[in-house]
């Protein structure tokens, strides 16, 4: 079963060459550049696990992990960070924290371990109904779960 990454990341290049990377391993990976994107992507899309870069919670997406974990709470969320620091109010939201440098080096095996732990099909397939079902005819990105 296929793997899928939603990739957020406000820098569009950096965010590009993880997709490529993850996705030459076999996952299937969904990029969102800006809050908006990520939010949609949460709604629309199976999402097994999140990868967050830091800069991105600290400069755009505050309400990031709130979002998360209200509208998806059994996908692991994955925090890239550089120089070891976790964005204020986002560490409770936060399965595993990873430097930037070894998520290049290790972020498919990283993937790979938190896909066998996941929830259960039944699970992932209630989730995202009751998502479905609680966004009929909203148009609200991020402020409203």
């Amino acid at each position: 079963m296929t793997t899928h990454v939603l990739m957020v990341d406000a820098n569009s290049s950096r965010c590009a060459d993880r997709s490529h990377y993850l996705a030459e391993a076999g996952i299937d990976v969904i990029n969102a550049c800006e809050e908006r994107w990520a939010a949609e992507a949460m709604k629309t899309q199976r999402v097994d696990e999140v990868c967050v870069d830091a800069q991105f919670v600290v400069n755009l997406g505050h309400a990031m992990g709130a979002f998360i974990e209200c509208l998806r709470p059994l996908v692991p969320v994955v925090l890239i960070v550089d120089a070891d620091c976790i964005p204020e109010h986002f560490e409770k939201h936060v399965d595993i924290v990873i430097d930037r440098d070894d998520f290049d080096n290790a972020g498919t095996r990283l993937i790979r371990q938190f896909n066998r732990g996941q929830a259960s099909f039944f699970q992932r397939w209630f989730e995202e109904w009751t998502n479905r079902a609680s966004t009929v005819g909203s148009d609200e990105a991020m402020h409203n779960c």
